[in-house]
């Protein structure tokens, strides 16, 4: 994967958008494993939206991140969890 570096400037508040089946629960998911890797983020950051049919959960929330690795595991983990459709 990898991020361009040239073109982050850390550190930055990056928003972050998330999306995945409303049978999910896509809050506690995304969460869970942003809390892991930004542990001083802001729960109450979070914000959802449910897509007009509600199949879909999308999921908002703002990360200070220091450094790209934290940036590329965030994103790694994220795309490896089968409950996440798209990350943004």
């Amino acid at each position: 994967m990898g991020i361009q570096e040239h073109l982050w400037e850390f550190p930055c508040v990056h928003q972050l958008k998330i999306m995945g089946l409303s049978s999910h629960p896509m809050v506690e998911i995304v969460a869970e494993i942003i809390g892991r890797h930004a542990p001083d983020f802001d729960r109450d950051s979070i914000a959802c939206k449910a897509s007009s049919s509600g199949k879909y959960t999308s999921v908002t929330v703002a990360v200070r991140f220091t450094h790209k690795e934290q940036v590329e595991a965030v994103f790694l983990e994220l795309h490896e969890r089968e409950e996440v459709a798209m990350t943004l």
